[in-house]
Formats: structure tokens, C-alpha cells, sequence
């Protein structure tokens, strides 16, 4: 049986992650070189999702997390806020998106 104080310290872990969480996808967006709405546009996502995710509102589902993980070239670790790089420095976002969408 978990104590009181172990089950406190992994609630505000998660709380800590969930506030992160937004800022670091407007982090890579922003790295990218991208606006919300050109982000929304290319992802298929409406851009009001995006923002709800960045501040905080909502959270994405699994799915979108890798989605915006591999779009934005940042890891998932780094977006969770527990560790990894938050971009390859070799290749710039947007040009790994347009290989992407070459291939």
C-alpha cells in the first residue's frame, strides 16, 4: 500500500508534467519556425486545439503527441519534460517535414 506522501509526490509530478507539457509544445512550435495556424493547417488539426493544448486547457490524445513529436522533430521524452533533445540540430523542422511529404 502506497503511503500518503507517495501517493502526494506522483500527483504533483503529474501536475508538473501537465503544466510543462503546454509550454514545451509552443516551444517546438515556435523553434520550428511555425505560427498556430500554420502548424493547424498542416497537421489537420483546427487551431483552436493547438491552442487549447499550448495553454494548458487540454491535453492531446497518444496519438497526437507522436504526431506533433515527429512534426515538430523534438522527442517525446522532451516534450513530457523528462529528458531528450529538443530538436536534431542536423536538420531544421521544417525541412524534415517537407522531406516527409517528398516521400
Amino acid at each position: 500500500m502506497q503511503s500518503a506522501k507517495t501517493k502526494s509526490k506522483r500527483r504533483c509530478h503529474a501536475i508538473m508534467y501537465a503544466e510543462f507539457f503546454g509550454q514545451k509544445l509552443a516551444k517546438a512550435r515556435k523553434d520550428a519556425g511555425y505560427t498556430q495556424r500554420e502548424a493547424a493547417k498542416l497537421l489537420k488539426i483546427p487551431q483552436s486545439t493547438i491552442a487549447n493544448w499550448e495553454i494548458g486547457r487540454t491535453q492531446p490524445d497518444i496519438e497526437s503527441i507522436g504526431i506533433m513529436a515527429d512534426f515538430y522533430v523534438v522527442s517525446v521524452d522532451w516534450l513530457f519534460g523528462t529528458k531528450g533533445q529538443n530538436f536534431n540540430p542536423n536538420i531544421s523542422p521544417k525541412a524534415h517535414f517537407e522531406k516527409e511529404q517528398a516521400m
